[in-house]
């Protein structure tokens, strides 16, 4: 059952099978990453990530983040600073995996983490 925090309405997790093979997934955990509040997104994603794993975060170093993604990057496209008198607010998501899981960082602050659900016969 996923974890849930507090925040915005939790989003739902769609299957695209094209993407990864027709393989299934399911969510394990989830939090929501405030630009305003929280410290880094970096941070955000490790934190969901050892939900997920059921570990405490600073146990999650291998492979280190960035080997998987640049969370910097993220952070900049999706939360970075306002333009002008406007404030960012890109659109999209980004889909990596991590070790056996597949982590979905979204333009909306959710961060999904997912496992492969395994196939019993046909």
């Amino acid at each position: 059952m996923p974890r849930k925090t507090d925040g915005p309405e939790e989003p739902t997790v769609a299957e695209d099978p094209s993407v990864d093979g027709g393989t299934e997934w399911r969510e394990v955990a989830q939090r929501h990453y405030d630009r305003d509040t929280d410290a880094e997104l970096t941070t955000a994603i490790v934190y969901a990530i050892a939900d997920a794993m059921d570990v405490e975060p600073r146990t999650v170093r291998s492979p280190p983040l960035y080997d998987c993604v640049d969370a910097a990057a993220l952070d900049e496209a999706f939360f970075g600073p306002s333009v002008g008198d406007s404030r960012r607010n890109s659109v999209g998501s980004v889909e990596f995996e991590y070790r056996r899981y597949r982590v979905t960082v979204r333009s909306d602050g959710w961060i999904q983490v997912a496992e492969p659900v395994e196939q019993t016969g046909v």
